[in-house]
């Protein structure tokens, strides 16, 4: 992913969007190539993100943006941050078998 790709810019707006409507401001997000997952969120909350994300459905992507934004509220994945995944992303438990599946490189 080059610096002026598309699929950067997207990823940008759509964690900006989640983050105001999630009322949460990262401090840096990154676009990166990414083996192992699709996204991650620092201790310092940076949130990072797989470039191959925008090759994946948008409920996907919004999973996967949520997920790492409401870990700047919620660290770990105890019943609280599971309601608040339900309150603002309803069905986003089918995504989360996704997100635990090995990222496939061809």
């Amino acid at each position: 992913m080059s610096f002026d790709d598309p699929g950067r810019a997207l990823l940008t707006r759509r964690v900006e969007k989640w983050a105001a409507r999630l009322n949460v401001r990262p401090r840096a997000v990154r676009v990166q190539r990414m083996t192992r997952k699709w996204g991650s969120c620092s201790s310092g909350g940076r949130i990072t993100l797989a470039s191959d994300l925008p090759d994946q459905t948008e409920g996907f992507q919004d999973f996967i943006v949520v997920h790492e934004l409401l870990h700047l509220r919620v660290h770990a994945h105890g019943r609280l941050f599971k309601a608040l995944m339900s309150a603002h992303l309803p069905g986003w438990r089918r995504f989360d078998r996704q997100r635990k599946e090995p990222i496939v490189k061809i």
